[in-house]
């Protein structure tokens, strides 16, 4: 008995010390840098729940709904982290307010994970994207994919409300 005791000590002292000294798992530090672009097509069409566009990143479809062509563009997305990131969601908003923290995502693209100190350069993305008919502000989010879901990393919002 006392070695089966001794034996669970030991054990229960070895966890600790590896959790005490164990590194702190940390997020990416991914940021949007540069100047931000949008170009937003002229031609509308309604598609159902089966043709709707597909999306990648961090929403698949957006389901049925009046869709546009929506091309979008950031000088930089850099990992200033040391490590590296998980897989990444570029993604196209409309925002009701400038500031505001909630809109409607109108576009998403995935992107590969990003070692650390990687940027990418004048990363463009273009597709369909839904088709709002309302004035709002454009803004260009990116997230990551980390063990307890997507987080938001950073954002730029366009400072003219425009038709989307």
């Amino acid at each position: 008995m006392k070695s089966i005791i001794s034996k669970l000590t030991m054990a229960a002292a070895a966890l600790f010390a590896a959790a005490t000294f164990a590194p702190e798992a940390q997020a990416a530090k991914i940021t949007l840098d540069g100047y931000g672009y949008y170009a937003l097509g002229t031609k509308v069409t309604y598609y159902n729940k089966s043709s709707a566009p597909a999306q990648s990143g961090a929403y698949k479809s957006l389901g049925a709904d009046y869709y546009h062509k929506i091309t979008y563009e950031m000088d930089f997305i850099t990992n200033r982290s040391g490590y590296g990131s998980g897989s990444l969601s570029y993604e196209f908003w409309a925002m009701p307010y400038y500031g505001s923290t909630t809109g409607i995502i109108l576009m998403t693209r995935g992107l590969k994970p990003m070692a650390g100190g990687q940027s990418v350069k004048s990363l463009t993305k273009s597709g369909l994207g839904v088709f709002l008919d309302a004035r709002r502000f454009p803004e260009q989010n990116i997230w990551e994919y980390t063990g307890s879901g997507w987080k938001f990393r950073d954002s730029l919002t366009f400072t003219r409300k425009i038709w989307l």
